[in-house]
């Protein structure tokens, strides 16, 4: 059957349209219910004091009541992120069943044979000792690009309580991606594109849903690496387990004090990058080597 390129298009996009729309619709919600009460009790006040106030006294009043609104919503934000993000699980898991259902009945089978829970050995090695290599690389590419996004990005991230951080960043946030860009998206450019297209332009879409240059680099390679990874162990347990453990990686050995120890002394961030890009290359060539190799055909018949 002819593929139509606008049913195509619309397949991708609808999806990661709708992903984005609930984090922004479910934000909005949020922040709306913190501020309500307090709108409640600015309008009390105005109407209680029965002054004759110009415009621009009404705003200053307004704003001195929902000042402490304001307060509550940058302090909550990563919980409000984590609560918006998660609220998208309801649509990207329902049509990844759904997809894989009707994958079942037409006889399709996209993925490799899926690999025994032993080989995922290799991912956890990686996602431990990737998460110090990538955070040591992501600071040196911010000193040379000096950009304001990513440190505000991470004075953010950072402020939220630890248990906050871990729950939203450790597991919400990477499971809903996963779920998002290599079970929807990524599995529906496979339909009618090879791994490369599907893999490219899902890293792609996967890096700009991240507002700084650092971070944006460092996600188009993670996806594509994501993308492999799901080839190979033909699960989805596989990227989700990789971008748990490197988020998780980030954040403990944040907490405790790992990085401000290496960049005391550039030598010592040097080495770390050096033995954790050898460890990575290892257990990646030891996936590349494990199974079939990842097809570069379109999947559909």
């Amino acid at each position: 059957m002819k593929n139509d390129p606008r049913r195509s298009f619309w397949r991708a996009a609808g999806p990661l349209l709708g992903f984005w729309g609930i984090q922004l619709v479910m934000e909005f919600v949020i922040e709306f219910i913190i501020i309500l009460p307090f709108m409640g009790e600015a309008s009390s006040r105005m109407t209680q004091s029965g002054e004759v106030l110009n415009y621009q006294e009404m705003m200053n009043k307004y704003y001195e009541v929902l000042s402490p609104a304001f307060d509550k919503i940058i302090g909550g934000q990563i919980a409000i992120a984590g609560i918006a993000t998660a609220a998208t699980l309801f649509l990207t898991v329902t049509l990844f069943v759904i997809d894989r259902k009707k994958e079942q009945i037409a006889g399709i089978q996209r993925m490799g044979v899926q690999k025994p829970l032993k080989n995922y050995w290799s991912l956890l090695v990686m996602g431990v000792i990737g998460s110090i290599g990538a955070t040591c690389l992501s600071a040196m590419a911010q000193a040379v690009l000096v950009d304001p996004e990513y440190i505000q990005t991470a004075q953010n991230m950072y402020s939220a309580d630890f248990v906050v951080q871990i729950i939203v960043f450790g597991f919400v946030i990477p499971i809903a991606e996963e779920f998002m860009f290599r079970g929807v998206l990524y599995q529906r450019y496979r339909e009618t594109r090879g791994f490369y297209y599907a893999a490219i332009w899902t890293a792609l879409f996967f890096s700009v849903t991240h507002t700084n240059t650092v971070q944006m680099i460092y996600t188009f390679l993670l996806g594509i690496l994501l993308c492999y990874v799901y080839e190979k162990f033909g699960s989805m347990k596989a990227p989700i387990m990789l971008h748990v453990v490197l988020n998780l990686g980030s954040l403990i050995f944040t907490d405790i004090g790992v990085f401000n120890w290496l960049a005391r002394e550039p030598f010592k961030m040097a080495v770390a990058v050096i033995i954790s890009t050898f460890i990575c290359a290892a257990c990646f060539v030891w996936i590349q080597r494990s199974g079939d190799p990842v097809s570069t055909q379109k999947t559909e018949e």
